[in-house]
């Protein structure tokens, strides 16, 4: 085994899986790709085929001889190259299987040689994945007597062992507490580029920090694939303007709420056929506050006709810059468990 490999690639193409005895199937038409050195987050709710996906990327269960169905890793199938693939893996499952009667620096070693590192760079290769994972000084600890953090840390150096060029993580920080698992997002996050990661994560926050891209299954089926940035972009303006020289309080905050207004009207009526402006406007202290909905209008055109309207009658900007929503917005939609939320709360004109 060589000491660095490229980071892998992975292609599924027309997957869909039944488990023996079970009515409806677990992956339905999965298709997607991961390029390599990407870091990417799949999600969904309980059940909806993750964990089997992982597994079936990873060479543990069987890919269904179907036509059209294709599964690759580093450009190997997984359905004929089984063991190949798995040579380019690591992989921490959702239960981490782990030998309590051994020390940590016993069960590394252990997998180390399973794993063909090298008996003379395996003291180092153990050594080096403990570091990576927090377990510098648990290396004589027997796994029987670690807590469940310390168990899972184990097996996250497990799966590092030989700098695999695909690295398959199956809820990682699970048990962990706050401190340890910020270790691990540093850990995970500084992957990217050397080795591919995939993982899954009920901690959506997580997710947002560490992956570039995400995969949303839900009942099986590839219901969202789309970068983070595009995740968790809103189709809103969020502007905010200070108070002008001239300006004074109780009535004059009213004039210029409704100057604002008038603004942001000027600026929709360059665009013909928009449809009504939905704004959201309020007043802060000496600041005037909007939330303003895009729609059909491209978000940058938007913002640069409010930027004029704004000059040209001398209501200063502070800030105009798009919205931004968690991804726990966007996993509910997508997912089904409720309808996209109103655009606007407040009035529209």
């Amino acid at each position: 085994m060589s000491d660095a490999r490229a980071p892998a690639s992975v292609e599924v193409e027309g997957l869909t899986f039944h488990y023996p005895g079970a009515e409806d199937p677990a992956l339905r038409e999965v298709a997607f790709r991961v390029r390599p050195g990407e870091r990417l987050g799949l999600l969904g709710p309980n059940g909806a085929g993750k964990s089997t996906m992982m597994r079936i990327a990873c060479g543990y269960l069987p890919v269904p001889r179907r036509r059209g169905t294709k599964v690759r890793v580093a450009g190997l199938d997984v359905a004929t190259q089984s063991l190949a693939v798995r040579e380019q893996v690591g992989y921490l499952p959702e239960q981490v299987p782990l030998y309590q009667e051994l020390r940590v620096r016993e069960h590394l070693e252990f997998r180390a040689a399973v794993k063909r590192v090298r008996r003379r760079a395996r003291r180092a290769e153990v050594e080096r994945v403990a570091g990576l994972a927090g377990l510098e000084d648990m290396l004589e600890t027997p796994i029987g007597r670690l807590s469940r953090g310390y168990r899972q840390r184990v097996g996250i150096a497990d799966a590092l062992l030989g700098s695999p060029p695909l690295v398959v993580l199956d809820e990682p920080t699970v048990g962990l507490d706050p401190n340890q698992v910020q270790g691990i997002r540093t850990m995970l996050k500084n992957l990217g580029g050397a080795q591919t990661l995939i993982f899954s994560s009920h901690i959506l926050a997580e997710v947002e920090a560490l992956c570039d891209r995400i995969i949303i299954l839900s009942r099986g089926a590839v219901v969202a694939d789309e970068t983070v940035s595009a995740a968790l972009a809103s189709d809103t303006l969020s502007i905010e303007w200070g108070r002008p020289s001239s300006g004074g309080g109780g009535e004059g905050d009213a004039i210029r709420g409704a100057a604002v207004q008038a603004c942001l009207e000027q600026a929709w009526s360059r665009f013909d056929a928009a449809g009504p402006l939905e704004v959201e406007l309020s007043v802060v202290g000496d600041r005037v506050q909007a939330t303003v909905v895009s729609g059909p209008v491209a978000l940058d055109e938007l913002a640069a006709a409010i930027g004029a309207e704004s000059l040209a009658a001398g209501l200063p900007l502070v800030r105009l810059e798009p919205g931004r929503r968690r991804l726990e917005e966007r996993f509910a939609v997508v997912t089904g468990f409720r309808e996209a939320p109103e655009r606007a709360k407040g009035g529209r004109s």
